[in-house]
């Protein structure tokens, strides 16, 4: 009993101290760009600057990382891995997971630290857990998650989860081009064939615009990704499993009307105004071809960018960084009391009194 006193007195100093560690398991794309990815490095980034020991954490030694397609703001930030075997995590320190890491949670089931789910893909939540398990089996009692759309889903399927909503938000380098919109569309799907498929068939159907070009934003770096959607005059998104969205978001913040076929999971922020939207994907092409002409003959409506402009306001850095801190906060001072309170029970009346 004195071991565990020691152990839970010296997590109480650390959580009070701020020397818990965060660590966030995060997937190694072997250098492709992630939207999720990108969110988790902005998770760590402003967690470090509130002065907390947040890390990025891979299964293997050797990984691509990120360096490919984000600036040292987000490489320069510490990293460590499992397979090294020098992980050390205690009672005062939290491993946050992705969703589709639902295996990593039957090997770190017996470890003191919290675990945190998080959660940015619906359709990978169930991908790999067992039939029959789920992630309260394995002691998570919390999530984090990108929509009201999945933090409803969670709730289905696991409803003593206490999920909590915490919007992505889009960087101030998304802005429109300070010179006239290029006659080139970012397109962005899911399924690379699908970009292809578009592409073809656009310039079957219309070739008359067969001057347009398209712009594949698979492989790009987040900045060179910005810079290509600001200079476009249109932009489409394919993404039937989408669970938030933020391309459509990205392309509102540079001025960029989308077109794109609506997701299984609606977002809340996409509206009949705020883009050009469809449950068919075989009118997409037709849509372009119908766009252009307007945005040739300066006919767009001009209640597509008010909308755009009002929706995209919305994700600010500040808003999601206030609400990250805010949100570790009150974990951390949950964990601390909780700590405080099972001290309070082990240790003797005489020295309570």
């Amino acid at each position: 009993m004195e071991q565990q006193l020691t152990q839970l007195q010296n997590a109480s100093q650390k959580i009070k101290n701020k020397e818990s560690k965060i660590y966030f398991l995060t997937q190694d794309t072997g250098g492709i760009a992630s939207a999720s990815v990108a969110q988790t490095y902005e998770y760590v980034k402003y967690l470090r600057e509130s002065g907390y020991k947040a890390e990025i954490l891979y299964e293997k030694k050797e990984y691509k990382g990120v360096s490919e397609w984000l600036d040292e703001t987000y490489t320069s930030l510490p990293h460590s891995n499992i397979e090294d075997g020098e992980l050390k995590v205690g009672i005062a320190d939290i491993v946050v997971i992705p969703e589709l890491y639902g295996h990593v949670l039957e090997q770190i089931v017996n470890m003191p630290c919290s675990k945190l789910m998080f959660s940015q893909a619906y359709d990978f939540i169930l991908e790999t857990l067992n039939p029959g398990f789920g992630w309260v089996n394995y002691g998570v009692t919390k999530c984090i998650t990108t929509s009201e759309g999945q933090k409803e889903h969670i709730k289905k399927l696991f409803p003593t989860v206490e999920t909590t909503v915490i919007e992505p938000s889009i960087p101030s380098y998304f802005k429109p081009s300070e010179k006239p919109k290029k006659p080139m569309i970012a397109i962005h799907t899911r399924d690379p064939r699908d970009t292809m498929k578009i592409i073809k068939s656009f310039y079957l159907q219309n070739p008359q615009f067969k001057w347009i070009t398209f712009r594949d934003m698979r492989g790009l770096s987040r900045k060179d990704f910005a810079k290509s959607l600001g200079e476009s005059c249109a932009s489409i998104w394919i993404d039937r499993i989408s669970s938030f969205g933020t391309f459509p978001i990205e392309s509102m913040m540079c001025n960029t009307p989308c077109i794109g076929t609506l997701p299984i999971m609606k977002p809340s922020w996409l509206t009949e105004s705020n883009g050009i939207w469809v449950f068919d994907e075989s009118k997409v092409v037709e849509i372009i071809g119908g766009f252009l002409k307007n945005w040739l003959e300066d006919s767009v409506p001009p209640v597509l960018h008010e909308k755009m402009i009002e929706t995209s306001s919305n994700f600010s850095v500040d808003k999601e960084r206030k609400e990250v801190i805010s949100y570790f906060d009150s974990l951390f001072t949950e964990k601390y009391n909780e700590i405080e309170s099972s001290i309070n029970k082990l240790t003797p009346v005489s020295e309570n009194s």
